[in-house]
């Protein structure tokens, strides 16, 4: 068994999950969610309504089925500095409203803070994991350990702001 192999792929399958949980949750509730992107400060909010959820689903398909390629991992990479950007963007202009981020803010989500930017480098921190190949990984380690990972951090994402 590969271990580096291994952990690349349990990323890869945890990240695909997350931006997939999110894509589902967001394509459910368009016009609330061009409402919460309005609320963030982002502009064109109904455009990025439209286009998010069907690129975030796709970047979850290129994760799991591109796998002996680095690149959909980097994509993440950059996907996730900009939303984080954005939330960093909201702190520091004193801004901190309710992030979109997995779908519409719901009544009593509370403002983005330093724990969605923490969220967000662990995100980071899955997709660099998942910059490495896959050739080589345990199929029943990799279902193990992506079982686990997947269900820790889809609670995860959801709890946290």
């Amino acid at each position: 068994m590969d271990v580096g192999a291994t952990t690349a792929l349990v990323a890869r399958i945890t990240l695909a999950a997350s931006f997939g949980l999110s894509a589902a949750l967001k394509l459910g509730h368009r016009s609330a969610f061009a409402r919460g992107l309005e609320q963030f400060g982002v502009p064109a909010s109904g455009v990025l309504a439209s286009v998010l959820p069907p690129v975030e689903a796709g970047l979850a398909l290129l994760l799991v089925t591109v796998r002996n390629q680095p690149w959909p991992a980097f994509l993440a990479i950059a996907v996730l500095a900009l939303f984080t950007g954005a939330v960093v963007a909201n702190l520091v202009g004193g801004r901190p409203a309710p992030c979109p981020c997995f779908g519409p803010p719901g009544a009593g989500a509370r403002p983005v803070s330093a724990a969605t930017v923490a969220r967000n480098g662990y995100l980071v921190a899955l997709a660099v994991l998942g910059t490495g190949s896959t050739s080589g990984a345990s199929a029943p380690a990799t279902a193990a350990g992506a079982a686990l990972l997947v269900a820790i951090t889809l609670v995860g994402l959801r709890r946290i702001d």
